[in-house]
């Protein structure tokens, strides 16, 4: 690497801090290694696994989610040996095993060049920290354009394919995701795919699965349950419960001041052969829909209804980071149009915001700030245009030299210690909460096709005055 390469690197502290962690997560011989080990009756000729997903990622990251504009600078540049639409079939064939491997296993990896010491992202309350809180929930992909032709003669929104992803609250990284090629698929049935590439937990973790409605049926509370780990979920009135009528019902009000019911019993009929004992609690909030939870812990005095409560409530965060995957990273903007394809990049979305996840955890210690304050939309804003100057005015091969992907955990630990240790903006920190709005009751629909502005304002004004046209001249 000659000077101008080093002076630009050595300004580009962000940009250098992501190219290593991509240097080092995604080396090529693991990604190797990952695609020969899932892709089935798949293969690689010119067009590589590693140059796909590099394609992709320049996509995402520098154009904007604009594949096409990625394939034809690579292209230029002497990088991309194939054409662009041998990349775009690529895509529409990648194996949805390959792209589930991806996330997990590199989000594996990820996690091990985490700032050493660092308290949890999001700890479960009080009674039950002892645990390592799993997340789940399902997402559909839609904005899918219609770009194939089979679809172009359709009309009305397209979705193409569904995932069911797994968020770790101790590191908050999506752990895994099982994906499926029909949006239509129930989120339930996912579940054994989904538990099954989390694998086994580590010596001496009980994980406890927070999950919706949706899931509390007696196959997947089993399936949760297996092991010896525990499950938070909320009631479905479809899976009937059965007080135990030797344990009354037990009143209580949370810290807000509301009230709240524990109940005792057994979920399923006497002879089902799942039918699990569990306890019950309910919130009565005015105003809004009651809240009931089930969980295996039935011991109250040693975990208090109150901690059961708040740790539900914190399973918002999966929506939060759906939310901040598709508006931040481009999800919106799909490549490809069948169902493997918008899937692989789905998952690869995910990726990034796991490796985004790991630069905030490192600029937040070096601002001496909470994780949850530092903007993640604000921070990737950054590196997108650290990394964009990189993509123009550097030398890509370049960093090869400047990036070993040989490199150990350790080492690349501490390369971010040294590029991220002292940098902090406050710019990076997020707007303050603003007070809940009312939701609008009713929807006005404008007489004319469209709504002024000006004349809402004046009419919402306390003492509307509104502007009288000036009298005519005579002439």
């Amino acid at each position: 690497m000659d000077d101008f390469q080093r002076e630009l690197l050595d300004r580009l502290p962000l940009g250098q801090a992501v190219l290593s962690l991509f240097s080092h997560v995604l080396s090529a011989p693991f990604l190797d290694d990952l695609y020969e080990a899932n892709r089935g009756p798949c293969y690689q000729g010119k067009l590589t696994f590693p140059a796909v997903l590099h394609l992709v990622r320049d996509a995402l990251v520098v154009h904007g989610g604009s594949g096409r504009a990625s394939f034809a600078e690579a292209r230029e540049r002497g990088r991309l040996a194939a054409t662009p639409r041998a990349v775009y079939g690529k895509l529409g064939r990648m194996p949805l095993a390959v792209s589930a491997a991806l996330l997990r296993e590199a989000t594996a990896r990820a996690r091990g060049v985490l700032p050493a010491g660092g308290r949890p992202v999001a700890a479960l309350p009080g009674s039950l920290g002892a645990f390592a809180g799993v997340t789940l929930d399902g997402k559909t992909i839609k904005h899918v354009a219609h770009r194939l032709k089979c679809l172009r003669q359709r009309r009305g929104r397209v979705n193409s394919g569904k995932l069911l992803a797994a968020l770790d609250w101790g590191s908050g990284l999506a752990v895994a995701f099982e994906p499926t090629a029909n949006s239509e698929a129930n989120d339930v049935s996912l579940v054994d795919g989904l538990l099954a590439q989390l694998g086994p937990a580590a010596a001496g973790e009980r994980r406890l699965f927070l999950a919706d409605r949706q899931f509390c049926d007696l196959p997947r509370l089993a399936a949760f349950a297996a092991g010896g780990h525990h499950f938070l979920v909320r009631y479905n009135r479809n899976v009937y419960f059965h007080p135990d009528p030797g344990r009354p019902a037990a009143d209580g009000v949370d810290r807000d001041g509301r009230r709240y019911v524990q109940e005792w019993g057994w979920l399923g009929a006497a002879g089902h052969r799942q039918r699990r004992y569990v306890r019950r609690v309910t919130l009565y909030r005015p105003g809004e829909d009651d809240v009931a939870v089930v969980t295996d812990l039935t011991d109250a005095a040693a975990f208090p209804a109150q901690d059961l409560l708040d740790a539900y409530l914190g399973r918002w965060a999966i929506e939060r980071m759906f939310q901040q995957v598709t508006e931040v990273f481009d999800l919106r903007h799909l490549i490809g149009g069948t169902p493997n394809a918008t899937l692989f990049q789905s998952g690869f979305c995910l990726l990034l915001y796991n490796l985004i996840q790991v630069v905030r955890r490192y600029v937040a210690r070096a601002g001496d700030r909470a994780v949850e304050d530092v903007s993640a939309e604000k921070l990737f804003a950054d590196c997108k245009a650290e990394l964009a100057t990189w993509a123009t005015a550097g030398d890509p091969d370049a960093a090869a030299d400047a990036f070993p992907a040989d490199a150990n955990a350790t080492q690349v630990r501490g390369r971010l210690r040294r590029l991220l240790g002292g940098l902090w903006r406050d710019r990076w920190l997020k707007a303050p909460s603003q007070a809940t709005h009312a939701k609008t009751r009713t929807t006005v629909y404008p007489t004319k096709g469209y709504t002024n502005v000006w004349k809402v304002l004046q009419d919402h004004r306390p003492n509307p005055q509104r502007a009288k046209p000036a009298p005519k001249q005579p002439t």
